[in-house]
């Protein structure tokens, strides 16, 4: 059975947005997908644009706390034994490019239970 992660990761406080989507983009990313992406069925990076809170206020990316939400789906639990096996094995070179574009203390990694609803009923059908 497939294993969804969500990792919410705070940029440090010296790099701009573009500096750090840079650093993501084409460094830690490169990482993670040359060590787990054999690992994975998806892998997507989303980046916070305009965060708004429940009454439509803007909020900000400092009020929300994360700049991104990283989500990748795992084949199954041998394949997330897998990757932390591999990250154990890589600890020094994630740690150190961690460090270089997160605030690590303001992240956070968790595994997702998945509700994915059916819309097709809720489609509109041709007309004929």
């Amino acid at each position: 059975m497939p294993i969804k992660m969500l990792v919410m990761v705070r940029r440090r406080a010296d790099l701009t947005p573009e500096e750090f989507y840079d650093g993501y983009e084409n460094s830690h990313s490169r990482h993670a997908v040359r060590l787990f992406g054999h690992l994975w069925l998806a892998y997507r990076r989303n980046y916070l644009i305009t965060p708004r809170n429940f009454s439509g206020d803007m909020t900000g990316v400092d009020a929300v706390g994360f700049d991104a939400v990283s989500e990748f789906i795992l084949r199954d639990e041998a394949a997330a034994e897998e990757m932390g096996r591999i990250s154990r094995e890589h600890m020094e070179l994630l740690q150190a490019d961690e460090a270089k574009w997160f605030d690590v203390k303001h992240c956070w990694k968790i595994s997702c239970k998945t509700i994915e609803e059916d819309l097709s009923a809720y489609q509109p059908q041709p007309a004929d």
